[in-house]
């Protein structure tokens, strides 16, 4: 899908219960292009962080990370309900007040259906790897997306992560919880986030199980290397995992 994706506002009333106001939730925020900007990733082989020469057919991965405003969008004509807020302190609303920023609380069984209504799809565990390993040289296994200098090492603030693995400076890189898609520094392969602000589902073909991959704001910096991985059952929501969608 080319260009913007034209959204109509509108104010939707959410019935309460008996003698409640009815609650207001906020009109929809029009889709932007940079939501639905998907990376050519040229096919190749790599060995991947379980030490396996792995082929990988050419495939587009999307950029950024699914934001609140574009799940909003494919939810809606999905049929799929909105997520359940994160609870995250001063930022009330959040799906509907932050649509800059990565969906979370979503799991892998409604990230597929949501992707389908743009003819995508969840990447596989190997695509997602490959594509995070474009420009690094030597074993991919507990490096970088950048390289093998961990967050505190690197020049600047290369990713939203837990810093120095301490929950109390988890703001060093300019935010508590989860910060706008984009925000960081891009990866060789010109992709955003594939280290930190939301873990993303991917699968693994062989065998069909869920994992989470590449970290995120709330976990230590080992999460966010190549070669860890969480697994994920299919219906399972948490506040600090997303998606990214592929073709």
């Amino acid at each position: 899908m080319q260009g913007y994706l034209k959204v109509v506002p509108f104010v939707i009333l959410v019935l309460a219960g008996c003698g409640q106001q009815p609650e207001l939730i906020p009109a929809a925020v029009p889709v932007q292009q940079e939501d639905t900007v998907f990376v050519t990733i040229p096919g190749g082989t790599f060995v991947n962080s379980a030490g396996e020469t792995v082929e990988v057919q050419s495939f587009q991965l999307q950029k950024n990370e699914v934001s609140n405003r574009l799940f909003r969008y494919l939810a809606d004509r999905a049929g799929l309900s909105h997520p359940a807020d994160p609870g995250f302190p001063g930022m009330d609303g959040y799906f509907y007040e932050f649509p800059d920023y990565p969906v979370v609380n979503v799991s892998p069984g409604t990230a597929e259906t949501a992707a389908s209504v743009l003819g995508a799809r969840l990447p596989t565990r190997n695509e997602w790897e490959y594509a995070a390993s474009i420009g690094l040289s030597g074993p991919v296994a507990g490096q970088y997306p950048w390289g093998n200098l961990s967050p505190a090492e690197v020049p600047g603030v290369p990713a939203n992560c837990m810093a120095l693995d301490d929950w109390q400076q988890r703001d060093l890189d300019g935010f508590l919880y989860t910060a706008p898609s984009g925000s960081y520094p891009l990866s060789s392969a010109g992709l955003a986030d594939m280290a930190g602000n939301v873990a993303e589902i991917v699968y693994c073909s062989s065998d069909s199980v869920m994992y989470i991959a590449g970290g995120s704001w709330a976990q230590v910096e080992e999460a966010m290397t190549l070669g860890f991985y969480r697994n994920i059952g299919y219906g399972d929501i948490d506040w600090y995992t997303g998606f990214r969608m592929a073709k």
